[in-house]
């Protein structure tokens, strides 16, 4: 990834292994028990997704490895060990998620012994097979770290299209921080919102707030509306992150922005929905 003109974007669902179904019936009901709010049976659950990860379905074991990396007070004991070897299988096995998990892993020095360059290596893995995540952490660091801003865009947008909520939320910090174009900004963060981010739903809150300063520094005029919606979008996200909103830019389109319309290279240039 040295160069943006070589970059190709790949999607994570090309690189992916089948599915075993009885494996991921497993999954599901452990997901399912594992859901917060609810009395969950650490023992059933650590079974089903032990089932599950033993016919290497990819998402019990990067379910279980959670577990077993921070523990449960009252239900999993934390286990590093354990946590490294279910890493180590979805490497062995070459799946996205593995790679990003371990990169994660070395982050925090646990396990490893050269941290800074082991870890860069399994994050590029990651995200040359279409890990979403390790391509919005790449970008950043190639648009923050390494100032190749063209090549980190690329990148993070790589993930934005695979529908990765916490792409389009760097994009939306970034034409909103660093390029100042709000428009585009707003346009990521509504599309980040649409995916379940609620942290995104605070922004476009704030922004759109009469008694908030958020909305004075992008200079958008209050709107309860908008600000209403986001607030009640932030609530329901926090207490179902599984929620989304297809149907978000299009149902309530964002209004211009009182200097640089919709897009301040283009100002009279209406977003496509």
């Amino acid at each position: 990834m040295a160069t943006s003109a070589s970059y190709i974007c790949v999607h994570e669902v090309d690189n992916l292994p089948a599915i075993d179904p009885d494996a991921d019936a497993w999954y599901r009901e452990a997901a399912l028990l594992a859901k917060p709010d609810t009395l969950r049976p650490w023992d059933r659950i650590v079974d089903l997704y032990s089932k599950a990860a033993e016919r290497n379905h990819w998402k019990a074991m990067h379910n279980l490895a959670a577990l077993y990396r921070t523990g449960w007070p009252g239900g999993v004991e934390k286990d590093t060990q354990k946590a490294l070897d279910l890493y180590q299988k979805m490497v062995e096995l070459n799946i996205p998620q593995g790679y990003y998990d371990m990169a994660a892993m070395i982050g925090n020095t646990t396990g490893v012994t050269n941290p800074a360059s082991d870890g860069i290596a399994f994050l590029n893995k990651a995200a040359k097979l279409g890990n979403p995540a390790a391509q919005t952490e790449l970008g950043k660091r190639y648009i923050y770290e390494a100032k190749n801003i063209e090549l980190g865009l690329k990148i993070t947008q790589c993930a934005a299209d695979q529908g990765y909520g916490q792409a389009n939320y760097e994009l939306g910090d970034y034409y909103n921080i660093v390029a100042h174009n709000y428009p585009k900004a707003l346009s990521f963060y509504q599309i980040a919102v649409s995916q379940g981010h609620a942290g995104a739903a605070l922004v476009m809150a704030d922004i759109f707030d009469k008694d908030s300063l958020p909305h004075d520094a992008m200079w958008y005029r209050p709107d309860e509306k908008q600000d209403a919606l986001y607030k009640q979008l932030r609530v329901q996200l926090k207490e179902d992150p599984e929620l989304r909103a297809p149907n978000l830019m299009k149902d309530h389109p964002l209004p211009a922005h009182p200097k640089q319309g919709f897009d301040a290279e283009h100002p009279d240039q209406r977003p496509s929905l």
